[in-house]
């Protein structure tokens, strides 16, 4: 009994740590816009600082609510604290969650504002994370809509998502939504199964359906 206790003592700080790896799986950004914390299985983590590419390892202390960074790399922090709110914090900056690529792969992304509709379906490929977007726009006064589409590859950097060149910022993440911004003009797009068609309003016909 005293063997297995000790055993037990042993191996707890390890299942703690493993257990903190899954939960902190994803990308944190910091407030700044421009840094970037990837936390990927097995422990290992990507840092973009800048121009700056940091490979490192981390662990998990939940007793502590401490993350520990090692790398051969030099490190701005070697320890993150986590908070109540789930955002990871060293000196004066914070790290907040934002997406990664596997949650955007998994789901068709939809989202309503004003007269329009923009949805958004990500594939992962050899090329990298091709998009298929879809924007409807509808107009009041004759009951039509605008209907378009587009291919693009999708990029990230810090709170940036990149549709080609077209930039948006994204907030706001939990999972089961996001908050996409370019300029003043921001739309939330909530998750559904990935496939999911856009449903048009009824009343409203395609102007493309209309004889010229």
């Amino acid at each position: 009994m005293k063997y297995f206790a000790l055993l037990l003592a042993l191996l707890m700080p390890l299942l703690l740590t493993a257990c903190g790896n899954d939960d902190f799986q994803g990308r944190y950004v910091a407030t700044d816009g421009i840094t970037s914390y990837e936390f990927l299985p097995e422990g290992k983590l990507i840092i973009l600082d800048g121009d700056k590419v940091i490979s490192a390892k981390y662990s998990y202390d939940s007793s502590d609510q401490i993350i520990t960074l090692e790398s051969e790399q030099e490190l701005r922090s070697d320890t993150l604290a986590v908070s109540e709110d789930g955002n990871l914090s060293f000196d004066d900056t914070t790290l907040v969650k934002s997406v990664d690529y596997q949650m955007l792969e998994n789901a068709t992304w939809i989202g309503h504002q004003g007269q329009s509709t923009f949805a958004l379906t990500f594939t992962k490929t050899e090329e990298g994370m091709e998009t298929y977007s879809q924007l409807v726009t509808y107009y009041d006064d004759d009951m039509t809509y605008v209907y378009q589409t587009d291919d693009s590859i999708t990029r990230l950097a810090g709170d940036k998502l990149l549709l080609d060149r077209t930039q948006y910022r994204v907030s706001d993440v939990t999972e089961d939504s996001l908050t996409l911004s370019i300029g003043s003009n921001s739309m939330q797009l909530k998750k559904y199964p990935k496939g999911t068609e856009i449903e048009f309003r009824e009343g409203y016909q395609s102007e493309d359906d209309i004889p010229k």
